[in-house]
């Protein structure tokens, strides 16, 4: 009986709560001449004088307690049907208050826990924001059918869209990257990832998120019971099943009516402004089934083969035969690497002595990453297959969403099998991170060393296996191996985080930065220092055999210091100039080294989809079809990425010629058909 008494209270409690909140809502929406707008602007900025009212008007509305009991009594009695009215009507209010909640965290999260902005956001575009809340709302009701707790269910679902809307927050902030649907393909390698993220999760929001669940455990015991009969919940989860699919597919049924009229406008070409524009539930909900690569509308047979017979022809004329003793191949791609000294600081030393003395003796430039702080698989897929991203889906990982539902796609790898090379690759890490280890059985590679299996494990005070080990494998393998051979090599040793201790000592020392700048700055110039000294420990020994050998070194993309760019900002990095911005968070060095020619040569800003075709013609090798395309491309768009064109004069490019287009069309036409598409053309372009 005393237990009934409490969940009655507590109900009554709840209801109170609710009407005191519209009742407020009313009053000010009344004086504010109807205009939401203002309202929320009153909630941002006189949060405790709300609070404040919203506490006087709920406890003159408690203090009718006794005649509320009463009401409810009578009602149980004589109208049980309008207090199963109230019960649903109490179990979607509840959902649909924390439906808002939720979307507004996701608004804040978006952007970057700024409050005014977020405010801002949702004044400017509520009917965005409120068909928001009616998807969040329909997850709500899913989960309360499901689970039968309406309590639990909240928690629970509330704590998932949330932990979502978190994890957007950190790649936004870290990366300047917003939280994809095909993100969740790395959740088998998320063991791998927390060591990465660790220092921007809070051991505070743990606890509360703990004590919330406990507290909820506890309290269970004593909330009402709100529960709902079988038949209304498989009514209720059909209908609500029905809505989610529809909503989270709207570009194709019926509920796309609703998000056009909700001034929902998807931006496929910038996601960044995509999820700035529609907010972080569209943006993400807008990449759900978005193709990785949208077929061409002159996709067919005979135009596939059509483009594919003209670069066959270039091949026959121009195709030259190599001679001599084959040389090692090796591709040495290097985490983050990238010379800090660009920044505007004071360093007591050059980190990358080894590495100017060799660029100037042999080709080298500067590598247009595709991407920035991450994203590394993107970076070897170009280098290995030739295939460029800058046609794809922003955000996309083609490893992760199109390579392996192939059995085969040519790359260099499977190109110089063919012409009697042993092909390895060597990654000190995961082996299944971004699906790895089935890439590159699908690239044409033989084996695949990695963390577990390298005869060389030293690792950093971090536990990252060094640039050091790995330039020793590299050196292990070539003298274990009588053919010629091709080394795809990725290292580790320069992963984000920089945190203090990662090394013993940090040799070069910084200053003309904020103290906590520096302390990072200093970590991750040892690392570029240690990794500078690998790769000269690497070049000696090179030296020294009879084997030619060529290394093609680049840093993949360019490292993330502080969040939010905040050390780039700080030393006088950036600049107005968008597209010289983005070249600069771009470009990483660049070398082509040989142990048995040298020769400088400087090769300008260039994408990673050109180095096979340049390791080629530096060596005199037969071309396949596919590289002669490559080749003309180079000549026009030696830069190449999906928000930078780069000629080869090293200006931008703001509009495309007719050569240029033509180009760009039939090697977008190709990479569909290779990566996605039916391989029309791999027998002629690859014979």
């Amino acid at each position: 009986m005393k237990r009934l008494k409490i969940n009655r209270l507590i109900s009554l409690a709840a209801w109170n709560g609710i009407f005191a909140f519209a009742l407020l809502f009313t009053i000010k929406l009344f004086r504010n001449r109807f205009s939401i707008d203002n309202f929320i602007y009153w909630m941002q900025e006189d949060t405790k004088k709300m609070t404040v009212y919203l506490i006087i008007i709920f406890f003159l509305l408690f203090s009718t307690i006794k005649i509320q009991l009463k009401l409810f009594a009578s009602l149980e009695q004589h109208h049980p049907k309008v207090l199963i009215g109230f019960k649903y009507l109490f179990i979607f209010i509840s959902s649909f208050a924390a439906s808002m909640i939720v979307n507004y965290y996701f608004q804040y999260f978006q952007m970057l826990k700024d409050p005014i902005m977020t405010s801002e956001w949702i004044i400017s575009n509520f009917s965005i924001y409120m068909a928001g809340v009616l998807y969040i709302l329909f997850i709500f009701l899913l989960a309360y059918v499901l689970l039968g707790n309406l309590y639990f269910s909240s928690l629970i679902t509330s704590f998932l869209l949330l932990a979502i809307g978190f994890i957007h927050y950190n790649k936004l902030n870290i990366r300047t990257e917003p939280l994809y649907f095909n993100d969740y393909k790395q959740m088998k390698a998320m063991k791998d990832v927390i060591p990465m993220i660790k220092e921007y999760i809070s051991v505070g929001q743990i606890f509360v998120i703990l004590l919330l669940f406990i507290g909820m455990g506890f309290l269970s015991r004593y909330l009402p019971k709100l529960k709902m009969a079988l038949w209304m919940r498989g009514i209720t989860f059909a209908v609500v099943i029905t809505l989610l699919y529809s909503y989270t597919n709207f570009p194709k049924t019926f509920m796309n009516t609703l998000v056009q009229r909700s001034h929902v406008e998807i931006v496929k070409w910038n996601q960044i402004e995509n999820y700035e524009v529609n907010g972080f539930l569209f943006g993400f909900l807008s990449n759900i089934h978005s193709d990785i690569l949208e077929k061409p509308g002159t996709y067919s047979k005979e135009s596939v083969l059509k483009i594919a017979e003209k670069y066959v022809k270039v091949s026959s004329n121009e195709a030259r035969e190599e001679s001599g003793q084959k040389p090692n191949i090796i591709y040495l791609m290097s985490e983050s690497f990238w010379d800090p000294t660009k920044l505007d600081a004071e360093f007591s030393a050059d980190p990358l002595i080894s590495l100017r003395s060799l660029m100037n003796e042999h080709p080298s430039g500067a590598l247009l990453s595709p991407v920035f702080g991450g994203a590394t698989a993107n970076v070897e897929f170009e280098a290995l297959t030739g295939f460029s991203t800058s046609f794809l889906k922003i955000g996309s990982i083609p490893y992760q969403e199109a390579v392996t539902k192939q059995s085969f796609i040519p790359t260099i790898a499977s190109n110089l099998e063919w012409e009697g090379y042993r092909t390895l690759a060597i990654h000190p890490y995961n082996r299944v991170f971004y699906k790895r280890d089935q890439v590159y059985n699908t690239f044409g590679i033989d084996e695949f060393i990695d963390e577990k299996t390298m005869s060389f494990q030293e690792r950093t005070p971090g536990g990252v296996i060094t640039d050091e080990s790995l330039s020793l494998e590299i050196l292990d393998q070539i003298k274990k191996t009588d053919e010629p051979l091709f080394i795809h090599a990725v290292s580790m040793q320069n992963h984000m985080p920089y945190n203090p201790g990662a090394y013993k000592e940090n040799k070069i020392k910084i200053a003309g930065l904020s103290e906590e700048s520096i302390e990072t700055l200093e970590v991750y110039t040892e690392g570029i220092r240690r990794s500078d000294e690998a790769l000269k420990l690497l070049v000696d020994r090179l030296e020294g055999l009879d084997e030619p050998t060529i290394v093609v070194f680049w840093g993949d993309h360019m490292p993330i210091l502080g969040a939010d760019q905040a050390i780039y900002k700080e030393a006088g990095y950036e600049t107005e100039d968008k597209l010289m911005m983005t070249r600069k968070y771009s470009e990483t060095p660049l070398l082509i080294y040989s142990n048995f020619a040298k020769g400088q040569k400087d090769l300008g800003s260039i994408s990673p989809n050109y180095l096979a075709t340049i390791v080629y013609d530096y060596l005199g090798f037969k071309k396949p079809a596919f590289y002669n395309l490559l080749d003309e491309l180079m000549i026009e768009i030696p830069g190449l990425k999906s928000n930078l064109r780069i000629d080869s004069a090293q200006e931008f490019i703001t509009e495309l010629s007719g050569k240029r287009e033509e180009l760009l069309d039939d090697y977008k036409l190709l990479v569909y058909d290779l990566l996605i598409g039916e391989q029309y053309s791999l027998s002629i372009l690859y014979p």
